[in-house]
């Protein structure tokens, strides 16, 4: 790498609306982004949203990380010509293994079919019994760890069948915190050993089954660092790779979510993300913000030799990534 980096690299970026505006479109050719990240906001129909990718390639090129959060019941970005789920506690409730599974197959089939490499999945954070988690309602596969584990592995191989990335999530285990981080910062007051033993057994399986990616999300879990939340700890990241044995990219959740921190500090925010080990940031949309961090990342990579360092891991871990993309 030279002093002509290309930040973009290490940036998910998404938009506002059917079609990106000028300045998202001049954003990207100027800092072409590792992947783009889909809302439903963004969405019409699959035709639609091929020629949308189709036009993304022509831009930025074949192997771009191409994003969207898919997951069985509340959180399913596309939904006009789709397979329509239940919420995952439903499926597990009922004994539906292989109506999930179905779901999975046809899924992963669409996706594939649009151009979509990446499926924001699965979710394998721990509902602990009795305890009400806003932000997982209708998202978790509930407080069974065998289960969460075999729902999981079900999205993770129909996926792979069809060529798709998926990315556990939401490291070190939103279940186990009160407070929605796109409201807030999320807290956790769960033991150390409560992490290892429970919630973390579904991201190591993750991880053994051969998921392509693990988000962190924007929560504090004080026996862990009582300082950083998962976004900013170096100390998380450690872990996933030591504790989780996860050796692939990991990224951020959506640094304009609240819990993230202060909207006007994101470009701070990126940096201290990609410093902690992250190898990719998620921001959703805003091209003021969006290129706010960018400009960040240019001025800290040119005055700070550690974070050189830091990056250039990070552009291997990518490349690395994008290589599945193109051999898929």
């Amino acid at each position: 790498m030279t002093d002509l980096l290309n930040p973009g690299k290490f940036f998910i970026l998404g938009f506002d609306g059917i079609q990106p505006d000028k300045s998202f479109l001049s954003l990207i050719e100027s800092y072409p982004p590792a992947g783009i990240i889909f809302l439903g906001s963004n969405y019409r129909s699959p035709e639609q949203l091929k020629s949308l990718i189709t036009r993304f390639r022509r831009i930025i090129g074949k192997d771009i990380i191409l994003s969207v959060d898919q997951e069985p019941g509340r959180v399913q970005r596309l939904k006009d010509g789709f397979p329509e789920s239940l919420s995952p506690r439903e499926y597990v409730t009922a004994g539906r293994v292989d109506d999930y599974a179905n779901w999975c197959e046809q899924t992963a089939a669409t996706l594939s079919n649009i151009g979509i490499n990446l499926n924001l999945a699965p979710v394998v954070d721990m509902t602990p019994f009795g305890r009400s988690s806003p932000v997982l309602s209708h998202r978790s596969f509930g407080d069974d760890v065998n289960k969460v584990i075999e729902y999981s592995e079900i999205l993770i191989e129909a996926h792979r069948k069809y060529n798709i990335l998926t990315c556990a999530k939401h490291f070190p285990g939103l279940g186990s915190a009160s407070g929605d981080p796109h409201e807030r910062l999320s807290v956790s007051d769960e033991s150390e050993e409560k992490f290892i033993d429970y919630h973390w057994k579904p991201f190591i399986a993750a991880a053994t089954q051969g998921v392509d990616l693990l988000m962190t999300t924007h929560l504090l879990a004080k026996a862990l660092d009582d300082e950083n939340p998962a976004t900013y700890s170096s100390k998380l990241i450690s872990m996933i790779r030591e504790r989780i044995g996860f050796n692939g990219p990991v990224i951020s959740d959506d640094l304009l979510m609240t819990g993230a921190g202060d909207c006007d500090n994101i470009g701070t925010g990126a940096v201290k993300a990609l410093e902690a080990g992250h190898n990719m940031v998620i921001i959703s949309k805003d091209v003021t913000v969006q290129r706010r961090a960018l400009e960040r990342v240019v001025a800290k990579y040119k005055s700070d030799e550690n974070f050189r360092e830091k990056i250039d891991r990070s552009e291997y871990a990518i490349k690395k990534i994008k290589e599945k993309i193109s051999t898929r």
